[in-house]
């Protein structure tokens, strides 16, 4: 049986363009282009690349991705409800995702840009790429709690990326 019975008629809800989203415990009717759609896109997506790169690693990064997924997933919750104790989720899963990538960052400062030099290391700076999406969504939504814990997310995945193989580029003058 499937899900959505609708695909058989080939007239299922959204078809036009619109939707309904929850926001802040609020079932409210928006366009797919809503702010607020765009916002929960985002997130989406970034969880599911964050899931991705927790697939192709091993511990203790493939840990601290999933943490942030699962972050951004009560995140996600918190968004929709407006109950708090879905953000108090968010934010400890967080402090714990910190706590890994502390334990497990290098020593040398960084000095360089950094270019990722396996399939590992880019699926964890794609996660980082929609996480920092999913930031300017909710900034451009006055969301500052959610921004700053998008952001602060972006900057522990970052942290992720200088423990696997990557390049530091540096400007060279090709004169």
């Amino acid at each position: 049986m499937l899900t959505k019975p609708c695909l058989m008629l080939f007239s299922c809800p959204g078809d036009n363009g619109d939707t309904v989203v929850y926001w802040r415990g609020e079932l409210r009717q928006a366009r797919k282009d809503d702010p607020v759609v765009k916002l929960f896109g985002a997130l989406e997506t970034a969880v599911a690349y964050a899931h991705k790169a927790a697939n192709l690693l091993h511990r203790p990064q493939s840990r601290i991705m999933r943490l942030a997924a699962f972050s951004l997933m009560e995140l996600g919750f918190y968004l929709a409800t407006g109950r708090a104790e879905y953000l108090d989720t968010a934010l400890a899963l967080y402090r714990r995702t910190l706590k890994l990538a502390y334990a497990t960052a290098p020593e040398e400062p960084l000095r360089s840009w950094v270019a990722c030099a396996s399939p590992e290391c880019s699926a964890v700076d794609e996660a980082r790429v929609w996480i920092r999406w999913a930031e300017r969504r909710a900034v451009a939504l006055n969301e500052t709690t959610a921004a700053k814990l998008l952001n602060q997310l972006s900057n522990v995945v970052f942290e992720v990326m200088r423990t696997l193989p990557h390049i530091q580029y540096k400007h060279r003058n090709m004169k």
